[in-house]
């Protein structure tokens, strides 16, 4: 909890710095493809700079969420769940942009990042009445490249497929011969999103 907070506090410290300087700014939503979870829905915040019309580095935060459930009917129609499992996981990244033409109005956008991100997992079983929620963090960094394409004097759409990695994991309190039983859960995988880049 201390290692979001913190976060957090220097992402609105940066990004205030930021938009005070009247720069970029990026909202953008899409699909994350992870290993161990099933498909999740993704979306992110990015406040920055162009340092020229080519290059630029941004501050970035994203959300992703997922639930699965399993369910099933009972003699009387009821329909019962046994199974639920939820995650959510909130990447933190420093990102580096690199633009150019590559057509009248539209552009290569190639990018980069790399921070930390933390997961939350919980897991219920309703049929033998357990239930388990758990943190995990780790090293997340994510490349890729997509298109841009101009539609105002001070606004582009984007769209990137990207390759996001990260294993958060954890500590377990118990020991295996005086050694800490580490988890983690492979969030590795294709991340497709779009975007709407707004400057000045």
């Amino acid at each position: 909890m201390k290692k979001i907070l913190v976060s957090f506090i220097i992402i609105i410290i940066c990004a205030t710095d930021v938009m005070s300087q009247h720069t970029m700014f990026e909202i953008e939503g899409g699909a994350l493809f992870p290993q161990d979870p099933e498909t999740g829905t993704i979306i992110g915040l990015s406040v920055g700079r162009m340092a020229d019309e080519n290059f630029g580095w941004a501050f970035e935060a994203q959300y992703f969420w997922r639930t699965y459930t399993k369910e099933y009917a009972t003699q009387q129609e009821t329909i019962v769940t046994e199974i639920e499992n939820s995650t959510k996981m909130l990447p933190v990244m420093g990102k580096i942009i690199y633009l150019t033409q590559i057509a009248p109005s539209l552009d290569l956008r190639i990018s980069g990042g790399i921070g930390y991100a933390f997961l939350w997992n919980r897991e219920a079983n309703y049929l033998v009445g357990k239930e388990e929620s758990n943190s995990f963090s780790g090293l997340a960094w994510e490349i890729g490249a997509g298109i841009s394409l101009p539609i105002s004097r001070a606004a582009d759409f984007f769209g990137e497929v990207n390759y996001f990695y990260s294993t958060p994991s954890r500590e377990e309190d118990r020991t295996i011969e005086g050694l800490p039983q580490r988890t983690e859960i492979d969030m590795s995988g294709i991340l497709l999103r779009i975007g709407v880049r707004l400057y000045n």
